[in-house]
């Protein structure tokens, strides 16, 4: 080989040399960059979105354990090989970094506080629980970072103002996108992780400015407001339209129904106190009795018997001596009875709290069917027996039932349609594709710049193995011999019988000659 290749450099002109050493240069460097490129280890992304101080810890950190590392733009984020990301979370992790929201936690109890006044460490709390809660909210999908402030009430003997011996808490979230339900759980934790805090008394703002937590404020349906109301409705009726759209997805499949129901809802407060009396029905309330008797007794007898008096010592009265008297005796006596009866009385309280439903109505859509016709899919149209059953079946799961002279279709509009495709029925298809793309990019990428390198060299080797030095066999003549067979005239201009002459004798220094005669002419040009 080394021969060969000896042969073929001193067969080879100056240009020539000096474009196989660029060629080869070129090559030897695209090998060693692709080389270089494969051999770079595979980063990804240890932590992202930290503080300047959060990420100066994890740092310190790395560079401690002798770890390579890479920053991202703005320097919030890290990147690590990725071999080495899970076990690098677990161990920052035991160590508490990164905390996480912003403040500290309850680590400002680690240390000891001997000293400290009351005042000292009721602050100190009040500082950890809000950092807790910031760090806590940080984890939420959509949410960068979070702040948390707690205002706690003075202890009062006397309260000034009804209201102001409540806590309150704000809490200032970084991110976008945050749904109603994201912002009703950050109320109702951060309202669980502070005593006596209303929910009412959390407000949630996001980095724009808007108020999240508005809308979410509830003081119940008795309180007349219209929002309480309208999420009142909304509930109910997101819980009818699923309890019937799962229904209509197991009998017509997935995609092929879209219902809708509407509550309308009585909001009225009503109170009610009745009174009924049955005269029927007596009880005796209290009993009066007065007794009144009247009784004469008369007693008849002797006037001897008679008491001693002016009569009896009269002398005149004589004569009367001897005769009978007559005494009367009167006794009264009255009774008198009064009784009272009590008629029955009874009293009925009757509360009715807003929220009853007044009337359900559901609205359905169905899409038509698909049915193999000669061979094509054609659309086809339920039957009326079908739509009727389509109807029932929504009557029976909202519950409602039909009184004399009502008709399903006062409740319930059921239309079959065409549905419109569905622009994103392939994107789950798609996403799973591009990471298949990307996974097998990651494995393939390795191994592209030895493949690529072992290439070059097996082609640059195949083409020396092709290349054979073309042999040329000169014969010099003597000066003696020339001037015998030439039978020309020496002179320095070449004329046509001189080159029959020469090409006669030697064909093959004529046709070296005149490559070299071009060659010399090409380069003028």
């Amino acid at each position: 080989m080394g021969k060969q290749f000896k042969e073929i450099w001193q067969s080879l002109g100056a240009n020539q040399r000096i474009s196989l050493i660029l060629a080869s240069g070129l090559v030897v460097l695209a090998m060693i960059g692709m080389m270089i490129w494969a051999a770079q280890p595979d980063m990804q992304l240890l932590y992202g979105k930290l503080s300047p101080e959060e990420a100066g810890k994890i740092v310190a950190k790395l560079e401690q354990k002798g770890i390579k590392f890479e920053t991202g733009a703005g320097g919030n984020s890290i990147y690590v090989e990725s071999k080495q990301v899970h076990r690098l979370r677990m161990e920052l992790a035991t160590e508490g970094i990164p905390a996480g929201g912003s403040g500290p936690g309850f680590e400002l109890f680690d240390e000891g506080s001997f000293g400290i006044s009351d005042f000292v460490q009721r602050t100190n709390f009040l500082r950890a629980v809000q950092g807790e809660l910031s760090r806590t909210i940080s984890q939420f999908d959509g949410i960068e970072s979070a702040r948390v402030m707690v205002v706690m009430p003075e202890n009062r003997l006397l309260s000034r103002s009804e209201g102001q011996d409540r806590p309150t808490a704000s809490v200032f979230v970084d991110g976008g996108g945050l749904t109603a339900s994201t912002v009703n759980s950050i109320r109702h934790l951060v309202a669980n992780a502070i005593q006596r805090l209303n929910v009412n008394d959390v407000v949630v703002v996001d980095s724009m400015g808007t108020v999240l937590s508005e809308e979410l404020r509830s003081d119940g349906l008795g309180g007349g407001m219209s929002s309480d109301v309208m999420k009142y409705r909304k509930s109910m009726e997101s819980y009818f339209t699923t309890k019937v759209q799962s229904m209509l997805d197991r009998v017509l499949g997935p995609n092929q129904s879209e219902v809708r129901v509407a509550v309308d809802i009585d909001t009225a407060s009503v109170q009610t106190t009745e009174k009924i009396y049955d005269p029927e029905s007596q009880v005796a309330r209290s009993t009066q009795s007065d007794e009144d008797s009247q009784i004469e007794r008369e007693t008849s007898g002797d006037g001897s018997n008679s008491a001693a008096g002016i009569t009896a010592n009269n002398p005149g009265n004589g004569a009367a001596a001897g005769t009978f008297s007559t005494i009367k005796e009167r006794e009264d006596k009255n009774k008198t009875r009064t009784e009272n009866f009590e008629i029955n009385e009874r009293v009925v309280s009757s509360v009715q709290n807003p929220g009853s439903i007044k009337r359900l109505s559901a609205s359905l859509v169905v899409a038509k069917r698909m049915k193999d016709v000669g061979g094509t899919m054609d659309l086809v149209e339920r039957t009326p027996e079908e739509m009727e059953e389509l109807t029932d079946i929504v009557l029976t799961a909202l519950g409602i039932q039909l009184e004399p002279g009502q008709q399903a279709t006062d409740f319930v509009t059921v239309k079959e349609m065409a549905f419109a495709a569905d622009p994103f029925e392939n994107h789950g298809e798609l996403l799973e594709e591009e990471a298949n793309f990307q996974r097998y990019f990651e494995m393939g990428k390795n191994g592209v710049g030895a493949i690529l390198g072992i290439g070059v060299i097996l082609f640059f080797m195949q083409m020396l193995k092709r290349y054979k030095p073309e042999k040329i066999s000169i014969e010099v003549l003597q000066p003696d011999q020339m001037l015998e067979t030439r039978k020309m005239e020496d002179t320095s201009v070449v004329t046509p019988e001189m080159l029959n002459e020469l090409i006669r004798q030697k064909p093959a220094n004529i046709g070296v000659s005149l490559r070299e005669w071009i060659g010399e002419e090409v380069k003028k040009k």
